[in-house]
């Protein structure tokens, strides 16, 4: 199974559903409102495979898209195990999200 992240109304990254699931638990674990994080954790809990950015709210989205910015690749690569089959692979997929979400306005 997938998951896809719906960056923009129009503009959508998918993943295999362990790579989505990671990028969900990595945003979870760093977004500051508890409610949110409670649900993207349920995201992943109920094998839901999408999270919307602009469901959050304007101010949550911003965090949202500046953690996957500024975060996500730099963490990856550090914390991605080398066992992780096709790593960079994976990696590049990252970096596609990062670069695909456009800068918080």
């Amino acid at each position: 199974m997938s998951g896809t992240i719906q960056v923009t109304p129009t503009s959508r990254w998918s993943a295999a559903g362990w790579l989505f699931d990671w990028t969900v638990e990595f945003l979870a674990s760093r977004v500051r409102d508890p409610k949110v994080s409670a649900g993207l954790r349920e995201v992943v809990s109920e094998n839901l495979g999408w999270v919307g950015l602009d469901h959050y709210g304007p101010d949550t989205r911003d965090e949202l898209v500046a953690l996957i910015r500024r975060d996500l690749v730099s963490h990856a690569e550090r914390e991605l195990p080398g066992s992780v089959p096709n790593r960079p692979a994976a990696l590049a997929l990252l970096r596609e999200l990062a670069e695909l979400t456009p800068a918080a306005e």
